[in-house]
């Protein structure tokens, strides 16, 4: 793997932690901008951005492993 493409997977988990980090703003808002005021509703919407978060720093994790793997042989 080129360090260019290292760098770009970073992008990727990046900009999609930001996405997941929107739509949370989002979800935690009605439609008339007010904020959600229901704790389950807001606990789902957390745990589902803690999911999307995990995610993308496992791919971090993954792909300097695998970087550093290459590297190495």
């Amino acid at each position: 793997m080129k360090t260019s493409r290292l760098s770009q997977l970073f992008f990727i988990a990046c900009d999609r932690i930001h996405q997941a980090v929107d739509d949370l703003y989002e979800m935690i808002h009605s439609e008339s901008g007010a904020p959600v005021r229901d704790r389950e509703s807001i606990e789902s919407a957390l745990t589902d951005l803690k999911t999307a978060v995990y995610q993308e720093l496992d791919l971090i994790k993954t792909a300097v492993d695998e970087f550093n793997d290459q590297q190495e042989a």
